[in-house]
């Protein structure tokens, strides 16, 4: 499996992997395996999305592993990905979403639902997707680049946040929550998968991990400019606080969509939501297209 560079579609990975369960009722990946077997055939660009607490729910967390892997992502915790695919698909990628759901609680905030949506159903053993995705490659003339710009406001607490979910360490998190002036190091600057802190002053206060994904921790005061780059290399992104107000800034560069779903979980980006039939829509930093 080779991740594409262009995206066409948003895939509902638990959508798919739940259509048909075995004896158990877990859901087969087989139809995954199928529905992006179709995709490929069809040269679209791709990128699957799944609930978190797939693995629990399925015949084969290993091929759930393997996605994530290459070109997908299951959202932290035990959330949804609705949320993040549908901001996704409609307000950063502007491009169309595969799955059976109708999303009927989210049409009103997102008008354009009903014609970015791709089902699918299986007939006589076959998959048959609506509209077909020729025709989707037809419309689709000139698909994203599956990194997106950003260019947004957020605190520089939001930030770290960001930075702790990019790393998954607890003694990280615990690190981060004690200790109110301290953020992640890792790496060389330019290579990928670095972040580096430059402030006024500075001083290392612990280390976890090992390997490549060894971290230091550091306490910064008057923090000039955090820099973040993913090991994949498809997400570059800069921090740099506003000089009246420090605990706050403008974070820019471009970012993949595994890194899109963080950054909104840290609440670096805020998007809109459902509330009992009608929408409650938070102040939006939209990243341009």
């Amino acid at each position: 499996m080779k991740a594409p560079r262009r995206l066409d579609v948003l895939v509902d990975g638990s959508n798919v992997v739940m259509y048909v369960t075995d004896s158990r009722g877990r859901g087969k990946t087989s139809t995954l395996k199928s529905v992006i077997s179709e995709l490929e055939k069809a040269g679209l660009g791709f990128f699957v999305l799944f609930d978190g607490g797939i693995r629990r729910k399925c015949d084969n967390p290993r091929y759930i592993g393997r996605v994530e892997e290459e070109y997908g992502f299951v959202v932290p915790g035990h959330r949804e990905a609705d949320l993040y695919l549908l901001y996704m698909a409609s307000r950063v990628y502007d491009c169309y979403v595969l799955s059976r759901d109708k999303f009927a609680e989210y049409q009103r905030i997102y008008p354009s639902l009903r014609r970015r949506r791709i089902s699918y159903v299986i007939e006589d053993g076959r998959l048959k997707f609506t509209p077909s995705l020729e025709e989707v490659k037809r419309i689709h003339e000139r698909p994203s680049s599956l990194t997106a710009r950003v260019n947004v406001e957020c605190s520089l607490n939001h930030l770290k946040e960001f930075l702790s979910l990019t790393v998954r360490e607890r003694m990280v998190e615990r690190h981060l929550r004690s200790r109110r002036e301290a953020l992640i190091e890792r790496g060389k600057a330019k290579s990928k998968g670095f972040i580096r802190v430059e402030a006024k002053d500075k001083k290392m206060v612990g280390k976890a991990g090992r390997g490549r994904g060894k971290v230091m921790l550091v306490e910064a005061k008057g923090v000039k400019q955090v820099s973040y780059s993913s090991k994949s290399g498809l997400t570059n992104l800069t921090w740099t606080p506003y000089p009246l107000n420090p605990d706050l800034g403008r974070l820019t560069g471009y970012a993949s969509p595994r890194t899109i779903v963080m950054l909104t979980e840290a609440e670096c980006i805020n998007v809109p939501q459902p509330v009992k039939g009608r929408c409650m829509v938070k102040l939006v930093q939209m990243p341009p297209n």
